[in-house]
């Protein structure tokens, strides 16, 4: 092992690596100044620049209200209850973002939808967003309609409750309570 300049190395190629790592990391520091700032080039503003560009407008989004945060645990009972059905809703307007995440203590079966509200106060026929089997599931939605919005899970199992525990975050409001389901 040699030692050179207070870095400490196995071998010439490691030293070279770490030369070559000083210098990358060197020139990264020193801004661009000398460009022209144009749609999608690089841009200066008072406080930094920033080389790759400004982002386009799909990037980020501006919120009109602020966002809010939930944490729920609902019980779908077996069949023998409710033929194990259940719903669990949050009202949105169109272009409002809701990012979820839940996990079961089973697999169970759910669709997450959305249905219209319409001018006289009712809702329309659902749109289907997603349908599968599992314990868990994790993502977004930006509504496409106003509307409510939710999942409808079914428990398969006889007698057997599934627990599961829904974290929300995004700009909706809950809708009262969980509404049960009937055939």
């Amino acid at each position: 092992m040699m030692r050179q300049k207070g870095i400490q190395v196995r071998d010439r190629l490691s030293y070279g690596l770490a030369i070559a790592a000083a210098g990358l990391v060197g020139l990264a520091a020193f801004p661009v100044f000398s460009q022209d700032v144009q749609e999608g080039g690089p841009v200066e503003t008072d406080f930094a620049p920033y080389a790759l560009g400004r982002a386009s407008e799909e990037i980020t989004s501006k919120l009109e209200k602020p966002w809010r945060t939930d944490t729920v645990t609902i019980t779908v009972n077996g069949l023998v209850e409710n033929y194990g059905q259940m719903e669990y809703k949050v009202t949105m307007e169109e272009g409002d973002m809701l990012l979820y995440s839940w996990t079961a203590s089973d697999d169970i079966y759910y669709e997450m939808h959305g249905h219209p509200l319409y001018e006289d106060g009712t809702y329309g026929d659902a749109m289907l967003y997603r349908d599968e089997m599992g314990n868990q599931s994790h993502g977004f939605v930006r509504a496409p309609l106003q509307g409510i919005h939710g999942w409808y899970f079914v428990n398969d199992s006889f007698d057997t409750p599934i627990e599961i525990e829904l974290t929300l975050a995004g700009t909706y409001e809950l809708e009262p309570g969980i509404i049960g389901q009937s055939r």
